[in-house]
């Protein structure tokens, strides 16, 4: 399934066959991201994974879930402020 993803081909187009894509082979791909995730998710995955490791190197108590994108934008407890957003920007550009 890894080399058909990579060619951007179905399973049944590196058989040599025509054939759109079954509903089976659609099966087969829905549960292949599960394992191994197709998306962009799989970036983020590995972004995360090496910013968690610079952070604890560097003595950070900082968990794997802390870094990792959350794009449902279902965070809880955080509200929008654009003037918190200000103040971090200009204290970025002072440094």
């Amino acid at each position: 399934m890894t080399l058909a993803l990579r060619l951007g081909k179905t399973l049944a187009e590196l058989a040599g066959h025509q054939a759109p894509m079954t509903a089976r082979e659609l099966i087969f791909w829905m549960a292949f991201d599960q394992l191994s995730p197709i998306s962009d998710r799989r970036s983020d995955v590995h972004a995360a994974q090496i910013a968690t490791a610079v952070y604890q190197s560097q003595g950070a108590k900082v968990a794997f879930d802390d870094v990792l994108i959350d794009w449902s934008g279902e965070e809880e407890g955080v509200a929008e402020d654009d003037d918190a957003l200000e103040t971090l920007f200009a204290a970025l550009s002072q440094s």
